[in-house]
């Protein structure tokens, strides 16, 4: 399915997001797929925090020099870092309009697929899989792909359910 008539450029230093105008917009959006979004780099303070959040305390996460001498050959990033940059990446890919509310509902699947080295940049693209009509507005599914940007091989897909009212 082709997005074209529904991209607008806000101006020369954003990048173009799809906007989807009320739940409508995402009935006509099933099926397609967004993205990828601009590239995020994985720095060592990025993996610190997040681990830090979690109370991780894994020496992949931490010990730059032991890691070197991984297999990774640096530290990694945990796996859930990329589920949990979803929402950024989902909003620098949507505009959404005329919704008035918007919920989290899980997710059905994470798969960990190859890890993520501090100092890769990693980037997001979302297929809108499924448009379920609810009682109150609708649950649109969501199928994300984090990538490592020059890697053939995805970091994780994700399924989102997220509902719009």
């Amino acid at each position: 399915m082709s997005v074209g008539d529904n991209q607008k450029q806000a101006d020369a230093s954003e990048p173009t997001k799809i906007v989807i105008d009320g739940l409508d917009g995402f009935r006509a959006l099933k099926g397609a797929k967004l993205g990828p979004t601009p590239p995020i780099t994985v720095t060592q303070a990025m993996i610190e925090q997040f681990c830090t959040s979690v109370q991780n305390e894994e020496w992949t996460h931490w010990d730059v020099e032991r890691a070197k001498a991984s297999p990774f050959g640096a530290t990694i990033a945990p796996g859930m870092l990329t589920p949990a940059y979803f929402p950024k990446l989902w909003f620098d890919l949507v505009d959404l309009r005329n919704i008035d509310t918007m919920l989290l509902m899980g997710s059905d699947r994470i798969r960990l697929l190859s890890p993520l080295k501090c100092g890769s940049q990693f980037t997001m693209t979302a297929e809108i899989r499924e448009v379920e009509e609810r009682e109150k507005g609708i649950a649109v599914h969501i199928d994300a792909t984090f990538n490592v940007v020059g890697q053939e091989r995805p970091v994780s897909v994700t399924n989102f359910i997220i509902r719009y009212m």
